[in-house]
């Protein structure tokens, strides 16, 4: 069984990876629009800006956690 820093540790990289896959799906989306205007730099160049996804930061991994944390803490009671 885990102790409370081993869970706390799991939860903040499985919340850490849940934000990494999210922000490299929409890494593709923005990378697919400017594949479709590269003959046009200017509309490539807005796709970019309209898909490119902003970076997570350190709160939102531990707000992410606090979530998971949450639903698991639910069901032990």
């Amino acid at each position: 069984m885990s102790n409370p820093y081993q869970i706390r540790t799991d939860l903040l990289a499985m919340s850490k990876e849940m934000l990494d896959k999210a922000y490299d799906s929409q890494m593709e989306v923005a990378r697919k629009a400017m594949d479709i205007y590269t003959e046009n730099t200017e509309q490539a160049l807005e796709a970019w800006k309209r898909y490119i996804p902003k970076m997570y930061t350190p709160e939102e991994i531990k707000a992410k956690a606090e979530e998971l944390y949450t639903f698991v803490s639910k069901d032990n009671k």
